[in-house]
């Protein structure tokens, strides 16, 4: 296990002092199922979570000087939402590293994109108790790379759910979108949505994430996936 965490410590850029610190960050809650008493990375990962939206808050808010509070926060939203954490966290193969249940490597959950969002902010936590404020700035911030490019890349599919109207509209596509949700879990402070988004009588899309609006716009990607491959949709 040592030499695995070494491995993973050279991919995200930091050395641990506390390698229980690292270990635990990417526990994943199945690995213990059968061991309660045992912790996993859910707690760490509520911390990261928090301290990486400090970090690109302060981020951006030296990046754009003349953007007010409302701009900054969707600037924000683009880079912390699930998606774009996961695939940070794939970029720097956290899911290689990742201790889970059988059942769970099984079916490829080391993959699935919640899992892979949890796990970085897990990490970033256990950096930030590891080597404090300083150390979690510098790797999210060397994760991240050029901030302003990353974040124009991202707004570019930040609105979904606007996109799909818009190709809706060109087709000529009269049909109503609903957004149903379909499950709510989680305690208060780390609530899980899904949501179908359903075209007529098509189910186009299910999204998923920690709010409802998350969810809405990962299922209105996945249903422009479908449309733009699509010559026309017709009303149903």
């Amino acid at each position: 296990m040592v030499s695995t965490l070494n491995e993973l410590e050279g991919k995200i850029g930091y050395s641990f002092s506390n390698k229980e610190l690292l270990t635990l960050a990417v526990t994943h809650p199945s690995f213990n199922e059968h061991n309660k008493d045992r912790e996993d990375n859910q707690r760490m990962e509520f911390l990261g979570d928090s301290i990486l939206s400090s970090v690109l808050s302060n981020a951006l808010f030296h990046l754009f000087p003349t953007e007010d509070e409302g701009a900054l926060s969707r600037k924000r939203a683009v880079l912390v939402r699930g998606s774009s954490l996961a695939k940070i966290a794939s970029t720097l193969q956290v899911q290689d590293f990742l201790l889970m249940s059988k059942a769970e490597m099984k079916t490829h959950g080391y993959n699935r994109s919640s899992t892979l969002e949890d796990a970085i902010e897990a990490i970033v936590g256990a950096i930030y108790l590891d080597g404090g404020m300083d150390a979690a700035t510098k790797c999210i911030l060397n994760w991240f790379g050029d901030l302003k490019s990353k974040v124009d890349q991202e707004q570019v599919s930040y609105n979904p759910k606007g996109q799909l109207q818009e190709i809706l509209q060109e087709q000529e596509n009269n049909s109503k979108i609903v957004y149903r949700l379909t499950k709510e879990e989680g305690p208060p402070h780390k609530k899980r949505f899904e949501v179908d988004l359903i075209l007529g009588k098509k189910t186009l899309g299910t999204g998923k994430g920690k709010s409802k609006k998350e969810a809405e716009e990962e299922a209105a990607t996945k249903a422009l996936l479908i449309l733009q491959n699509t010559a026309k949709v017709d009303p149903v």
